[in-house]
């Protein structure tokens, strides 16, 4: 039987068949009944309605009158097929009420969100810019279509049907919370049972559940500056005050959380937003302080699964004695972003509040959407899905870091990670990164203003964040390239902003030159923080090597073409031959192309003769 569309007042002073008369017309009209539909018959209408069946089969005809239905023989009442041929607009309608209809004032009834403003750092059609340099959004080269279709068929067998289909009150999916305890949580070291695992529809509904249950007017909650702009939405709606503590290369700095703490947000995996690592002995600092000051620690394992370059440090929820760490994470990182699954670990007391109070919201998760999830956890698709995701993040991000090197190095400094999706960018100080955006944004180029991660009034305009998990490997380079390029037209526009050529230092040329560079070694540091050493050798060969135990290297020829020092690579910036005029000042080395300055490093010239050398580096 169709649902009822409308509902008449039977103590109004407007007759009922003129009523249902004007519902009928603006069901027609709104497309509730279709051209050239079939419209209930009069007995059904008339049940549904509660009213006599005269009065529906009155109001049919005097609409078929007017040109709005019409009845066929033996078939029953339709809507005219060319309805809005003849009738271009709807009837003048008699008010239902002498009395006018005035517009609700929802201002003035509902409670006023103490939000934000919540523009996206990006447009909605950033698929459609050649080079989205932004955090968070679907791949579909990264998501396991097959996988996922597989593991949806199964959850339709008609045995999945009857595990899922029945309302479980606010319980979750019991083979998730299995696969989370038994396979995801392991691996970050944490190890739970299954009463103390609540399903979330993502990490931000999570937060939301705890900052209801845990935040009010008296108690202080510390978080990161920058940081997850999301958490401190939600302690203002909570009324709780906020303490801001900055954050260094090792994560938040612990001598800023206030001793009367009650609850510190962290987001330690890869710090939201500028993606630092804490090391292990921050994060058992972090452990104790809260242990000696009495404080409760959410957790936020943010982009855990993307480290590239060493093994990742366990979570800090394994490292808690005495249940005060409440661990959040989310599928949706790894798999996309619409996917909205999550879930929380806590001592099963909070979790037995936090269930009770999703059930007000929304008893829980969509049970066919868990067990699809546990499905794919169970059959090893997730774990399939990660290593592949790694290895593209992998490339994504040693290409992006590749070509900052080459071509900011002197312009930018980035923060020291050891992974992750993005990387966050301190530009020139007199930078604005929105106005820089902006600009960037016209070439196609989408990168992310930072004042939105900033809680403080007075926010350095001159960081901007780089993400690679929505762009193709093949189109970093050249992004980055295209970047440089806009960064040198804009400091272009203010000469004040270069490094004035008299404090260069002396120029060198000719024979000098020449037995500078075959007895010299260059130390210096990437534009991502990491030591380099450069090696010179007097038969024209060059030796490279990167990081704190030497992990990359490379090697290369010099030459000199008139005054000009020459070098290439063989893998190192992209192999491309490069010619520079070498500056000296002191134990400086400064190489200037084009009149400009691109790069310093210190140096140290060797008394032996550097070709009856072994290229080793010593």
């Amino acid at each position: 039987m169709m649902q009822t569309l409308f509902v008449l007042d039977t103590t109004g002073t407007t007759n009922l068949q003129q009523q249902l008369m004007q519902k009928l017309v603006q069901a027609i009209h709104h497309g509730h009944f279709s051209c050239g539909s079939k419209m209930p018959s009069t007995r059904k209408l008339a049940e549904q309605l509660g009213i006599a069946r005269n009065t529906v089969v009155h109001t049919y005809e005097q609409l078929i009158d007017e040109g709005y239905l019409v009845s066929r023989e033996r078939s029953g009442v339709y809507v005219r097929d060319d309805i809005y041929e003849q009738h271009a607009s709807e009837p003048e309608a008699k008010p239902a009420s002498d009395q006018p209809q005035a517009q609700q004032d929802w201002q003035r009834r509902t409670n006023k969100l103490r939000l934000d403003s919540l523009t996206p750092a990006y447009p909605h059609n950033w698929q459609q810019y050649p080079f989205p340099f932004i955090d968070g959004q679907f791949d579909p080269s990264l998501f396991p279509v097959q996988q996922w279709r597989e593991c949806s068929k199964l959850s339709l067998n008609v045995s999945e049907i009857k595990t899922w289909a029945s309302d479980s009150g606010h319980d979750d999916d019991f083979l998730l919370i299995e696969e989370i305890r038994t396979k995801v949580l392991p691996r970050r070291g944490i190890f739970a049972k299954s009463d103390e695992i609540m399903i979330t529809l993502g990490s931000q509904h999570g937060l939301y559940l705890l900052t209801r249950l845990l935040l009010n007017n008296q108690t202080l909650l510390t978080v990161e500056e920058p940081g997850y702009p999301g958490i401190r939405q939600l302690a203002n709606q909570a009324y709780s005050p906020v303490h801001l503590a900055d954050v260094d290369e090792g994560g938040i700095i612990a001598e800023q959380i206030p001793a009367h703490t009650d609850v510190l947000y962290l987001t330690p995996s890869h710090q939201m937003p500028t993606a630092v690592t804490m090391p292990l002995a921050n994060r058992e600092q972090i452990i104790k302080q809260a242990q000696q000051d009495d404080f409760i620690i959410i957790e936020d394992d943010y982009d855990s699964e993307s480290n590239f370059m060493t093994q990742p440090h366990p979570a800090i929820k394994s490292l808690d004695t005495d249940g005060r760490v409440i661990y959040v994470s989310s599928f949706s990182k790894v798999l996309a972003p619409g996917l909205r699954l999550g879930f929380m670990v806590a001592p099963a007391p909070l979790i037995q509040q936090a269930r009770q109070l999703r059930t007000l919201i929304s008893r829980h998760p969509p049970a066919n959407n868990q067990r699809v999830m546990g499905l794919f956890l169970s059959l090893g698709y997730y774990d399939q899905t990660l290593r592949k995701l790694n290895q593209e993040l992998a490339s994504r991000w040693q290409e992006m870091r590749e070509a900052l090197n080459h071509y900011l190095s002197t312009r930018i400094v980035t923060s020291r990670t050891v992974g992750g999706s993005t990387c966050w960018i301190k530009g020139p100080e007199q930078l604005d990164s929105k106005q820089f955006a902006a600009e960037a944004a016209k070439y196609g180029i989408l990168i992310e203003p930072v004042s939105r991660f900033f809680g403080a009034g007075n926010v350095p305009q001159y960081y901007f964040r780089l993400g690679v998990s929505s762009i193709p490997c093949d189109k970093i380079r050249e992004g980055i390239e295209q970047l440089a390029q806009i960064m040198r037209d804009w400091e272009s526009q203010d000469s004040s902003r270069q490094i004035p050529p008299e404090q260069w230092g002396r120029r060198l040329i000719g024979n000098e030159l020449r037995d500078f560079a075959s007895r010299c070694e260059f130390i210096g540091r990437t534009v991502f923080g990491d030591p380099y050493r450069i090696r010179l050798y007097s038969n024209g060969s060059m030796a490279g090597w990167e990081g704190y135990q030497d992990e990359r290297q490379d090697e290369g020829q010099w030459w000199l073409e008139g005054d000009n020092w020459y070098r290439q690579w063989r893998d190192w910036s992209y192999g491309e031959t490069l010619g520079f005029d070498i500056y000296i000042v002191k134990n400086r080395i400064n190489w200037v192309r084009d009149g400009k300055l691109v790069d310093s490093a210190f140096y140290i010239l060797h008394s032996e003769d550097p070709a009856d050398m072994v290229k080793t580096g010593t």
